[in-house]
Protein backbone atom coordinates (compact mmCIF):
# COMPACT_ATOMS: atom_id res chain seq x y z
CA UNK A 1 0.00 0.00 0.00
CA UNK A 2 1.53 3.23 -1.17
CA UNK A 3 2.19 5.88 1.91
CA UNK A 4 0.13 9.09 1.85
CA UNK A 5 2.58 11.62 2.59
CA UNK A 6 1.39 14.77 3.92
CA UNK A 7 4.31 16.59 5.12
CA UNK A 8 7.59 15.43 4.08
CA UNK A 9 10.89 17.01 3.47
CA UNK A 10 13.33 15.45 0.18
CA UNK A 11 13.80 18.33 -2.04
CA UNK A 12 16.41 17.83 -5.35
CA UNK A 13 17.28 19.51 -7.86
CA UNK A 14 15.04 19.60 -9.79
CA UNK A 15 13.29 22.89 -7.96
CA UNK A 16 15.37 24.66 -9.80
CA UNK A 17 13.48 24.05 -12.87
CA UNK A 18 10.54 24.28 -11.42
CA UNK A 19 11.07 28.06 -10.24
CA UNK A 20 13.46 28.92 -13.47
CA UNK A 21 10.12 27.70 -15.76
CA UNK A 22 8.17 29.80 -13.39
CA UNK A 23 10.40 32.93 -13.34
CA UNK A 24 10.32 32.32 -17.55
CA UNK A 25 6.39 32.27 -17.35
CA UNK A 26 6.00 35.46 -15.03
CA UNK A 27 8.63 37.44 -17.41
CA UNK A 28 6.63 36.79 -20.49
CA UNK A 29 3.59 37.47 -19.14
CA UNK A 30 5.05 40.85 -17.88
CA UNK A 31 6.90 41.56 -20.99
CA UNK A 32 3.53 40.95 -22.98
CA UNK A 33 0.88 43.12 -20.81
CA UNK A 34 3.76 46.11 -19.04
CA UNK A 35 5.97 46.41 -21.69
CA UNK A 36 4.47 45.82 -25.14
CA UNK A 37 0.96 46.45 -23.60
CA UNK A 38 -2.36 45.55 -25.47
CA UNK A 39 -1.65 48.30 -27.97
CA UNK A 40 0.96 46.31 -29.77
CA UNK A 41 -1.50 43.39 -30.48
CA UNK A 42 1.02 41.51 -32.71
CA UNK A 43 3.72 41.68 -29.86
CA UNK A 44 1.89 41.22 -27.24
CA UNK A 45 -0.17 38.31 -28.67
CA UNK A 46 3.40 36.44 -29.94
CA UNK A 47 5.01 37.12 -26.16
CA UNK A 48 1.81 35.81 -24.17
CA UNK A 49 0.19 33.18 -26.44
CA UNK A 50 3.47 31.83 -28.39
CA UNK A 51 6.21 32.46 -25.77
CA UNK A 52 4.52 32.44 -22.82
CA UNK A 53 1.50 29.84 -22.49
CA UNK A 54 2.82 27.66 -24.96
CA UNK A 55 6.52 27.54 -24.92
CA UNK A 56 6.88 28.61 -21.16
CA UNK A 57 3.52 27.48 -19.85
CA UNK A 58 3.58 23.98 -21.06
CA UNK A 59 6.29 22.88 -23.37
CA UNK A 60 8.96 23.44 -20.76
CA UNK A 61 7.60 21.50 -18.38
CA UNK A 62 6.14 18.81 -20.64
CA UNK A 63 9.50 18.40 -22.55
CA UNK A 64 11.92 18.36 -19.03
CA UNK A 65 9.39 15.58 -17.73
CA UNK A 66 8.88 13.22 -20.64
CA UNK A 67 12.11 13.89 -22.60
CA UNK A 68 14.82 14.54 -20.27
CA UNK A 69 13.37 13.19 -16.96
CA UNK A 70 11.91 9.94 -18.90
CA UNK A 71 8.22 10.52 -17.47
CA UNK A 72 5.03 9.87 -18.56
CA UNK A 73 2.58 12.57 -19.30
CA UNK A 74 0.96 10.84 -15.89
CA UNK A 75 3.28 12.93 -13.87
CA UNK A 76 2.15 16.39 -14.77
CA UNK A 77 -1.63 15.77 -14.60
CA UNK A 78 -2.14 14.77 -18.36
CA UNK A 79 -3.68 11.32 -17.54
CA UNK A 80 -6.17 8.82 -18.34
CA UNK A 81 -5.89 6.95 -14.79
CA UNK A 82 -8.78 8.68 -12.96
CA UNK A 83 -10.37 9.90 -16.29
CA UNK A 84 -14.14 9.05 -15.81
CA UNK A 85 -14.17 10.28 -12.33
CA UNK A 86 -12.41 13.60 -12.73
CA UNK A 87 -15.19 14.35 -15.52
CA UNK A 88 -17.65 13.49 -13.64
CA UNK A 89 -16.70 15.59 -10.67
CA UNK A 90 -15.44 18.60 -12.95
CA UNK A 91 -18.99 18.65 -14.23
CA UNK A 92 -20.74 18.88 -11.20
CA UNK A 93 -18.41 21.12 -9.49
CA UNK A 94 -18.26 23.80 -12.74
CA UNK A 95 -22.27 23.49 -12.95
CA UNK A 96 -22.47 24.62 -9.27
CA UNK A 97 -20.27 27.33 -10.04
CA UNK A 98 -22.26 28.18 -13.40
CA UNK A 99 -25.03 28.62 -11.29
CA UNK A 100 -23.33 30.81 -8.74
CA UNK A 101 -21.45 32.75 -10.84
CA UNK A 102 -22.06 33.26 -15.11
CA UNK A 103 -25.63 32.16 -14.81
CA UNK A 104 -26.00 35.69 -12.44
CA UNK A 105 -24.58 37.85 -15.20
CA UNK A 106 -25.40 39.99 -18.51
CA UNK A 107 -23.59 37.70 -21.24
CA UNK A 108 -22.11 39.44 -24.20
CA UNK A 109 -23.09 38.53 -27.85
CA UNK A 110 -21.43 35.83 -29.99
CA UNK A 111 -18.74 38.16 -31.09
CA UNK A 112 -17.48 39.41 -28.27
CA UNK A 113 -18.19 36.04 -26.32
CA UNK A 114 -16.21 33.70 -28.58
CA UNK A 115 -12.81 34.78 -28.51
CA UNK A 116 -13.06 35.62 -24.76
CA UNK A 117 -14.20 31.64 -24.24
CA UNK A 118 -11.23 30.47 -26.73
CA UNK A 119 -8.59 32.84 -24.71
CA UNK A 120 -10.24 30.97 -21.12
CA UNK A 121 -9.93 27.81 -22.77
CA UNK A 122 -6.14 28.47 -23.95
CA UNK A 123 -5.18 30.08 -21.04
CA UNK A 124 -6.96 27.07 -18.47
CA UNK A 125 -5.08 24.31 -20.03
CA UNK A 126 -1.72 26.10 -19.78
CA UNK A 127 -2.42 27.09 -15.83
CA UNK A 128 -3.33 23.50 -15.45
CA UNK A 129 -0.46 21.61 -16.27
CA UNK A 130 1.89 24.17 -15.17
CA UNK A 131 0.54 25.61 -11.62
CA UNK A 132 -1.20 22.24 -10.51
CA UNK A 133 0.48 19.31 -12.62
CA UNK A 134 3.86 20.61 -12.54
CA UNK A 135 4.53 22.46 -10.03
CA UNK A 136 2.34 20.86 -7.53
CA UNK A 137 3.10 17.47 -8.43
CA UNK A 138 6.89 18.12 -8.37
CA UNK A 139 6.59 20.20 -5.05
CA UNK A 140 4.42 17.09 -3.29
CA UNK A 141 7.16 15.23 -4.39
CA UNK A 142 9.71 17.04 -2.61
CA UNK A 143 7.44 18.24 0.43
CA UNK A 144 4.19 16.48 0.86
CA UNK A 145 0.87 16.91 -0.26
CA UNK A 146 -0.32 19.56 2.01
CA UNK A 147 2.80 22.21 1.28
CA UNK A 148 2.51 21.18 -2.38
CA UNK A 149 -0.90 22.81 -2.45
CA UNK A 150 -0.08 25.63 -0.26
CA UNK A 151 2.99 26.30 -2.55
CA UNK A 152 1.02 25.81 -5.53
CA UNK A 153 -1.58 28.75 -4.68
CA UNK A 154 1.39 30.99 -3.98
CA UNK A 155 3.02 30.53 -7.21
CA UNK A 156 -0.38 30.85 -8.86
CA UNK A 157 -1.40 33.91 -7.48
CA UNK A 158 2.27 35.60 -7.98
CA UNK A 159 2.57 34.84 -11.59
CA UNK A 160 -0.56 37.40 -12.13
CA UNK A 161 2.01 40.15 -11.21
CA UNK A 162 2.62 39.66 -14.98
CA UNK A 163 -1.18 40.59 -15.60
CA UNK A 164 -0.52 44.04 -13.66
CA UNK A 165 -2.34 42.88 -10.92
CA UNK A 166 -2.60 44.78 -7.67
CA UNK A 167 -1.52 43.43 -4.47
CA UNK A 168 -4.58 43.34 -3.16
CA UNK A 169 -5.86 40.61 -5.84
CA UNK A 170 -3.54 38.35 -4.87
CA UNK A 171 -4.91 37.44 -1.60
CA UNK A 172 -8.28 36.32 -3.68
CA UNK A 173 -5.94 35.12 -6.23
CA UNK A 174 -4.20 32.57 -3.44
CA UNK A 175 -7.48 31.40 -2.09
CA UNK A 176 -8.77 30.31 -5.65
CA UNK A 177 -5.33 28.84 -5.93
CA UNK A 178 -5.63 26.76 -2.86
CA UNK A 179 -9.19 25.26 -3.76
CA UNK A 180 -7.95 24.73 -6.83
CA UNK A 181 -5.15 22.93 -6.25
CA UNK A 182 -6.60 20.81 -3.58
CA UNK A 183 -9.45 19.85 -5.97
CA UNK A 184 -7.27 18.65 -8.60
CA UNK A 185 -5.27 16.56 -5.95
CA UNK A 186 -8.58 14.17 -5.08
CA UNK A 187 -7.65 12.41 -8.75
CA UNK A 188 -4.54 14.13 -9.82
CA UNK A 189 -5.62 14.34 -13.34
CA UNK A 190 -6.16 18.20 -14.73
CA UNK A 191 -9.44 17.11 -16.26
CA UNK A 192 -11.40 16.98 -13.37
CA UNK A 193 -10.20 21.57 -13.69
CA UNK A 194 -10.05 21.32 -17.35
CA UNK A 195 -12.00 22.47 -19.55
CA UNK A 196 -14.75 22.77 -17.35
CA UNK A 197 -14.09 24.06 -14.30
CA UNK A 198 -11.05 26.37 -14.55
CA UNK A 199 -12.03 28.40 -18.32
CA UNK A 200 -15.59 28.98 -16.62
CA UNK A 201 -14.50 30.52 -13.51
CA UNK A 202 -12.21 32.73 -15.84
CA UNK A 203 -14.58 33.70 -18.01
CA UNK A 204 -16.74 34.66 -15.27
CA UNK A 205 -14.17 36.92 -14.55
CA UNK A 206 -12.98 38.55 -17.60
CA UNK A 207 -16.91 39.50 -18.30
CA UNK A 208 -17.46 40.72 -15.25
CA UNK A 209 -14.25 42.84 -15.61
CA UNK A 210 -15.83 44.38 -18.56
CA UNK A 211 -12.45 42.79 -20.97
CA UNK A 212 -13.36 43.00 -24.45
CA UNK A 213 -11.01 41.78 -27.39
CA UNK A 214 -11.14 41.78 -31.40
CA UNK A 215 -13.11 38.72 -32.83
CA UNK A 216 -9.62 37.94 -35.13
CA UNK A 217 -8.11 37.06 -31.34
CA UNK A 218 -10.17 33.65 -31.29
CA UNK A 219 -7.89 32.75 -34.44
CA UNK A 220 -4.79 33.57 -32.57
CA UNK A 221 -6.48 31.65 -29.05
CA UNK A 222 -7.60 28.54 -31.37
CA UNK A 223 -4.07 28.19 -32.70
CA UNK A 224 -2.14 28.32 -29.21
CA UNK A 225 -4.82 25.32 -28.63
CA UNK A 226 -4.06 23.55 -31.83
CA UNK A 227 0.42 24.04 -31.21
CA UNK A 228 -0.28 23.02 -27.66
CA UNK A 229 -2.16 19.70 -28.46
CA UNK A 230 0.73 19.27 -31.31
CA UNK A 231 3.59 19.65 -29.65
CA UNK A 232 1.93 17.47 -26.74
CA UNK A 233 1.65 14.40 -29.67
CA UNK A 234 5.16 14.86 -30.56
CA UNK A 235 6.78 14.81 -27.21
CA UNK A 236 4.36 12.04 -26.13
CA UNK A 237 5.50 10.27 -29.29
CA UNK A 238 9.19 10.51 -29.07
CA UNK A 239 9.23 9.45 -25.16
CA UNK A 240 7.65 6.35 -26.07
CA UNK A 241 10.22 5.66 -28.76
CA UNK A 242 12.70 6.25 -25.77
CA UNK A 243 11.20 4.28 -23.57
CA UNK A 244 10.87 1.16 -26.08
CA UNK A 245 14.63 1.98 -26.84
CA UNK A 246 15.31 1.45 -23.09
CA UNK A 247 13.29 -1.59 -22.47
CA UNK A 248 14.93 -3.15 -25.77
CA UNK A 249 18.46 -2.05 -24.38
CA UNK A 250 17.80 -3.44 -20.89
CA UNK A 251 16.05 -7.01 -22.30
CA UNK A 252 19.20 -7.39 -24.61
CA UNK A 253 21.89 -6.93 -21.46
CA UNK A 254 19.54 -9.00 -19.48
CA UNK A 255 19.56 -11.97 -21.90
CA UNK A 256 22.98 -11.69 -22.10
CA UNK A 257 23.96 -11.85 -18.41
Amino acid sequence: MTKTNWFKFQPSREIWVVLLSWIMVVSAFYTAFQVFTTQRVAANFITFGIIGITLCGVMVPVVWNSLIMKRSLTEIGITRRNLFISIVLGTILASAQYMLTIKNIEMPGFNELLPLLTMAVAVGFYENVFFRGWVQLRMEAYFGIIPSIFLSGIAYSLYHIGYGMAAGEMITLFVIGIVYSAIFRITCNIFILYPLLTPSGALFTIIQDGLKIPFEATYGFADVIVLIIIGLVIVNKFSKRNYSYISTYLLKNLSCS
